[in-house]
């Protein structure tokens, strides 16, 4: 039972290092990382250099209390009800 667990923890190790080290030598190859892939997409881990710009993320829905527009015409909103007396 020992030198199979060996035997595994040893293919594990090897596999990851060869993973590393195929994926730095891609990067730096210029690999796309696959069919339909592009160098941005590829999951070469930590090994990648860091890309020049950042993929814009999708906005996502402000909440109400945290939305400029929407403070700004509830405070339109209140003057026109209650306007300031002096």
């Amino acid at each position: 039972m020992i030198p199979f667990l060996v035997a595994v923890l040893v293919l594990v190790v090897v596999g990851t290092l060869l993973w590393k080290v195929m994926a730095a030598q891609a990067a730096q190859a210029g690999h796309d990382g696959g069919p339909g892939g592009t160098a941005e997409d590829a999951p070469t881990g930590p090994t990648r250099a860091a890309s020049p710009r950042r993929p814009q993320r999708p906005r996502r829905p402000v909440a109400p209390d945290d939305d400029p527009e929407f403070l700004r015409s509830l405070d339109e909103k209140i003057q026109r009800e209650d306007p300031p007396s002096t």
